[in-house]
């Protein structure tokens, strides 16, 4: 069966839309280590809390803006800056930069 060059890239770009927030890029560092979330917090900042403590990975953030935010439940194993992804995904909230040891959300 031949392909066109059309038709590679539109599935790979279908097939990347349903990996959607959870692909990250492996920085190589702390917020790159998979581990196991169950955190369903009422508070942004308590979920952020929750994910720096648990992994080291440092969520920079203005808390008075964007603390109360509402995060979704996180469940499963996912890296810290996919469990960031997931928790804020659909807030408003929105990741805007990434170090290695680093995401920053605003």
């Amino acid at each position: 069966m031949k392909f066109s060059g059309i038709a590679v890239v539109a599935a790979s770009l279908l097939l990347a839309g349903c990996v959607g927030l959870t692909s990250a890029a492996d920085l190589g560092g702390r917020c790159d280590v998979p581990q196991h979330y169950s955190i369903d917090f009422a508070r942004w900042d308590e979920a952020a809390q929750q994910i720096a403590h648990a992994t080291g990975c440092f969520i920079v953030m203005n808390t008075e803006a964007t603390g109360s935010v509402k995060p979704n439940p996180v469940e499963g194993v996912f890296t810290p800056r996919e469990a960031v992804a997931l928790a804020i995904k659909g807030t408003g909230l929105r990741i805007t930069q990434q170090k290695p040891n680093s995401i920053s959300v605003k």
